[in-house]
């Protein structure tokens, strides 16, 4: 199936990409990154695996529509999945959501794909749902994450003191926000030609 790009942009090196739907012949780029312990672990997964089957069964309730959730596939330039940005727990009502983003290959890590990807979704989040508040949970020790959610305007609203047990030790869990009156939505609003 053809890449319909919802929205596209370009990181701080240049690089372009988009969000868009996700496939079903994504799958493969699915299974192998959730394989690397290191990136379950800072998805939640605790040196969690998944097999084939638990990515399709996520695969296939993420294709499907929901108006409680908004789920994007993060592509490069050439049409490869490198990652996937959700906004979950949307309530309209209060104009909040919970921010998931995940860039799948280390390879990719540093690259700017996490703060584009993240800023242009939350531009979706505050210009097409009506998004006031849009919050996201961070270990403290993913400070790579924590710096992107910065540099896009999350700043710290609380910590949850040693949730997180890896081996020995102990973890917060940072609570981070961000007021969409503050965001600058220009990007997106770029990409609607009856806007200009």
């Amino acid at each position: 199936m053809p890449l319909y790009p919802a929205l596209t942009g370009t990181t701080a090196n240049g690089a372009a990409f988009s969000l868009a739907r996700l496939r079903r012949e994504d799958l493969p780029q699915i299974i192998e990154p959730f394989q690397n312990l290191e990136l379950t672990t800072y998805l939640r997964g605790y040196g969690f695996t998944a097999s084939e089957a638990e990515q399709a069964e996520w695969l296939e309730s993420a294709l499907k529509n929901s108006p409680n959730q908004t789920m994007f596939g993060i592509y490069d330039a050439s049409e490869t999945l490198i990652g996937s940005a959700a906004l979950r727990d949307i309530d309209d009502r209060s104009g909040t959501a919970e921010l998931g983003v995940a860039i799948y290959q280390p390879r990719d890590w540093g690259a700017g794909y996490g703060s584009a990807a993240t800023r242009l979704i939350c531009q979706y989040g505050a210009f097409h749902l009506g998004l006031y508040n849009i919050m996201l949970k961070v270990f403290a020790f993913n400070e790579r994450a924590i710096r992107t959610y910065q540099k896009v305007g999350f700043r710290e609203i609380g910590r949850r003191t040693g949730a997180v047990r890896l081996g020995r030790e102990r973890f917060d869990e940072v609570y981070m926000e961000l007021l969409t009156d503050e965001l600058d939505t220009s990007e997106l609003r770029a990409q609607l030609q009856q806007m200009q």
